[in-house]
């Protein structure tokens, strides 16, 4: 793989924790209550969007049936979607508790569903899988538990 396209996947990765930590630090540096609403609701979204982006990755790996994990791949596939939508459901704090656990079994499941990847990707994973989850806990204390 060349160095030129790494160099871009690591750029284009960390570029996706930019939402996550801007809203984060809309919460914790407390601006007007209705930027904290938006902060807030926008992060959770978010989440949502890179959840189900994640999922979406098996179904690409799925047509390489080479280690019999084909059906795996694509039952799991649907499922940080179909998660994701039930967090948005949750208020405030919950729903980003709820998002930061989620991230964490979309990276363990991923260990085992994805061995294919390579050890690039699965160390790019786990920083911005990491970035993603101190994003959110973070951000729990400062959302305001109406929401």
């Amino acid at each position: 793989m060349s160095s030129t396209w790494q160099t871009e996947r690591r750029w284009l990765g960390y570029a996706g924790l930019v939402p996550f930590a801007g809203c984060c630090a809309v919460l914790v540096f407390a601006v007007p209550v209705e930027w904290s609403h938006l902060a807030h609701e926008t992060l959770r979204h978010y989440a949502a969007v890179i959840a189900s982006f994640l999922g979406a990755v098996h179904w690409g790996v799925a047509s390489d049936d080479r280690d019999g994990l084909q059906h795996a791949r694509l039952r799991w596939g649907i499922m940080p979607a179909l998660i994701a939508w039930t967090l948005l459901a949750l208020p405030g704090r919950a729903a980003l508790l709820g998002f930061a656990a989620l991230f964490g079994l979309i990276l363990i499941v991923d260990r085992y569903l994805l061995p294919v990847l390579d050890d690039a990707y699965r160390t790019l994973r786990l920083q911005l899988t990491g970035g993603v989850i101190l994003c959110l806990l973070t951000a729990v204390p400062f959302v305001q538990q109406a929401s």
